[in-house]
């Protein structure tokens, strides 16, 4: 049975094996026969299903965040690594799809500087829900970053002690996580 699905290709787990950030089933594997690239904004079909494993057809590309790819491939990796590690096989968390694509709208050019992708990293990690704590904020503050709209990230302006616990509460969320030694972009938090 083919019927159209969205996804996000978060990476490769071997030749023919994808793992991926499905918008209404959330993260599943997929075995697919035409080569995808990590990143890709996807349309496809399901050829069969079988638990957490997808076989894909008809597979085409929507998207790609040239943008922030062209401006910041290490954090555009970053991200796809956090939805990849953090985030179960099978488990599907509603608001992560919308969070995750509007990276492909980011316009790198209006300040989406660092304080901006560190905000953006906070609320993709408190979407997941997978923290060991939250920043040591007030909790009007915290409130207010967890509620705040992905879109006005940008406008955001942290002082230095603000974004200094933030820097280490990232830090910390991925340095937590049991296969910390896998991950091939926690240096993006280092730097």
């Amino acid at each position: 049975m083919h019927y159209q699905r969205t996804g996000i290709i978060l990476k490769h787990l071997s030749l023919h094996k994808v793992a991926l950030l499905d918008k209404q089933h959330g993260r599943l594997d997929g075995i697919f026969f035409k080569p995808l690239h990590v990143g890709s904004l996807m349309k496809y079909a399901i050829e069969k299903e079988r638990g957490t494993m997808i076989y894909l057809a008809d597979c085409q590309i929507i998207d790609l965040p040239f943008a922030l790819a062209r401006d910041d491939i290490l954090f555009w990796h970053h991200v796809l690594e956090l939805c990849f590690y953090f985030v179960p096989l099978g488990n599907f968390i509603p608001q992560l799809f919308e969070l995750c694509t509007f990276l492909y709208t980011v316009d790198t050019e209006t300040c989406w500087r660092t304080q901006s992708k560190k905000l953006y990293l906070f609320r993709l990690l408190t979407t997941i829900g997978v923290y060991p704590r939250l920043p040591q904020w007030p909790p009007a503050r915290l409130h207010y970053f967890m509620s705040l709209p992905v879109s006005a990230i940008a406008g955001e302006i942290l002082d230095e002690q603000h974004e200094k616990t933030l820097g280490e509460w990232l830090r910390v969320c991925v340095a937590d996580h049991p296969a910390v030694a896998k991950f091939k972009t926690v240096h993006y938090l280092l730097g």
